[in-house]
C-alpha cells in the first residue's frame, strides 16, 4: 500500500498524448499537474494516471518539489504541482507498456527509446576538487551519466587533470562525490575560461549507486523546469524581472544565465534574500547581472536558498536602488581602473591595520588581499562600487600598503 495520503489526477486521452508526456518529461523522472492545489514541499502523492483509450488507471508515487500558484498564470506561468516521481524512467516505462499492451515510442525513438544517457538541463552546485589545491564552486550547466559541463568563476585545471565532482542534490543537500577527467574548456569570447567539460571515471563497483544519484538530481531539475516561468532577459530586464515575480509569491528563485555565465537571486516575502554570481555575492552580483543585456531567466516558485548561500537581507526596492547607485558610480571615468587580473601582495609591516586614518574600504582590502589575491576577487566580494575600491587600492600602493603584481 502506498505510504502517499494525497491523491491526484490527470488524463490522457490517447496513445499520442501519453506518448507526447512520456517523451517530454516522464523519461526524465517528472510529472505536471495542472490546477490550483494547495500542496507542500516534499508532500508524497499518489497519481492515478487515466487512460480511457486502454481502459486503465495507473498508480504511481511521487513528491511535490515545487507548487506554481495561480498568480502566476498572467505572467506566463501555468499554476499547478511538479513532482518527481518516486520509480526510475525505465520502470515507469514497464509499468506504461504492460497497461498498453503494446511498446512505447517505437515510432517516435526509433525502438530504442532510451533517453537515459541523454545530457539535460540542471543548474545545481557543484564542487571541484583538485589534488593539492583548492575546490572550485560552480554550478552546473548540464548534466548526463557520462560528465557534466560546470560554470566556474576561478582559474581552471587544465585540460586531462584528474579531479573529483561534488555533485549537489538540490532538495536535500546531499553530496555525492563522482571522480572524473577535465575533458574541455568552454571558452568565453574574451579567451576567459568560463566552464569545464568533465568527463566521469566511475569504478565498476560504484556504477549503479551513482547513476541512481544522478538520476535523482536530473528527475528534480526537469520537475521543477516543468513549473518554472522562462524567457529572455532582454525582454523585461533584471529589474522588471524580479520586481514582476519577486513580490506575487512567499520565495522563490532566478537563475539567469548569459553566454555560460550563471547567477542565482533568491526572493522570500518582497526581500532579495542572496544573490551570487560566479565569486561575486549580495549586491555585487545584482551588479554584474544588471549589466546582461541578453541572456535567458527561469524562475521558479516555493524554493529556498541553499544553507549556506550568502545573505543579503534586503526589501526587493532598496537592494534594485541600490544596485542603480553602484553602478552609476562605477561608469566609465568613475574611477581609475587596475587591472582585474593584477595580484596584490600586501606589506603589512608598512601600515597599522588599526590605524585611524584608514577607510572602511581600505580596511577590508588589507583584510582579504593575500599573497597574489585578485584584484577581482576583492570587487567581487566587497560590497562597495568598483571604482571606490579601485581608488583604494591605488591609494593603499601609493602609500606603500599594497604591492600590485601583474602576471605576465
Amino acid at each position: 500500500m502506498s505510504e502517499a495520503f494525497r491523491v491526484l489526477r490527470i488524463a490522457f486521452e490517447s496513445r499520442e498524448a501519453l506518448e507526447r508526456e512520456y517523451e517530454a518529461n516522464l523519461v526524465n523522472g517528472g510529472l505536471f499537474i495542472p490546477g490550483a492545489r494547495a500542496l507542500l514541499y516534499g508532500e508524497p502523492v499518489l497519481v492515478f494516471v487515466e487512460l480511457p483509450f486502454a481502459d486503465r488507471t495507473l498508480e504511481l508515487e511521487g513528491r511535490v518539489v515545487q507548487t506554481i500558484p495561480i498568480e502566476f498564470e498572467r505572467n506566463g506561468g501555468r499554476a499547478g504541482v511538479a513532482l518527481e516521481m518516486s520509480d526510475p524512467p525505465l520502470e515507469i516505462r514497464r509499468v506504461i507498456e504492460e497497461a498498453i499492451d503494446r511498446p512505447m515510442l517505437d515510432e517516435v525513438a526509433g525502438g530504442s527509446g532510451n533517453r537515459l544517457a541523454a545530457r539535460s538541463v540542471a543548474h545545481v552546485r557543484a564542487r571541484v576538487r583538485i589534488p593539492g589545491s583548492a575546490e572550485i564552486e560552480g554550478r552546473t550547466r548540464n548534466l548526463s551519466l557520462a560528465g557534466v559541463l560546470v560554470a566556474i568563476e576561478a582559474d581552471p585545471p587544465p585540460v586531462g587533470q584528474d579531479v573529483t565532482v561534488a555533485i549537489v542534490h538540490p532538495t536535500s543537500g546531499e553530496e555525492c562525490e563522482i571522480p572524473g577527467r577535465v575533458a574541455r574548456h568552454d571558452i568565453a569570447e574574451d579567451g576567459r575560461v568560463r566552464g569545464l567539460g568533465i568527463q566521469f571515471v566511475v569504478a565498476q563497483g560504484a556504477a549503479d549507486e551513482t547513476m541512481a544519484y544522478l538520476n535523482q538530481v536530473k528527475a528534480v531539475e526537469h520537475a521543477r523546469r516543468l513549473g518554472g516561468i522562462t524567457g529572455s532577459i532582454d525582454t523585461l530586464g533584471l529589474n522588471d524581472l524580479i520586481l514582476s515575480f519577486g513580490q506575487c509569491v512567499p520565495c522563490g528563485r532566478f537563475t539567469l544565465m548569459n553566454r555560460g555565465e550563471i547567477g542565482t537571486v533568491h526572493v522570500a516575502s518582497g526581500v532579495i534574500t542572496s544573490a551570487q554570481m560566479g565569486a561575486a555575492i549580495g549586491l555585487k552580483a545584482l551588479v554584474r547581472m544588471a549589466a546582461w543585456k541578453n541572456g535567458n531567466f527561469e524562475f521558479h516558485a516555493n524554493l529556498e536558498p541553499d544553507e549556506d548561500a550568502p545573505g543579503l537581507g534586503l526589501p526587493i526596492e532598496a537592494a534594485l536602488l541600490e544596485t542603480a547607485r553602484f553602478i552609476d558610480e562605477t561608469r566609465p571615468g568613475a574611477g581609475p581602473a587596475v587591472p582585474a587580473n593584477a595580484g596584490l601582495r600586501v606589506e603589512h609591516r608598512e601600515i597599522d591595520l588599526d590605524d585611524p586614518v584608514l577607510s572602511k574600504i581600505e580596511r577590508q582590502i588589507l583584510d582579504r588581499a593575500g599573497v597574489g589575491t585578485k584584484v577581482s576577487r576583492l570587487l567581487d566580494t566587497i560590497q562597495e562600487p568598483d571604482a571606490l575600491i579601485e581608488t583604494a587600492i591605488v591609494d593603499l600602493i601609493e602609500r606603500g600598503a599594497v604591492r600590485l603584481e601583474v602576471a605576465a
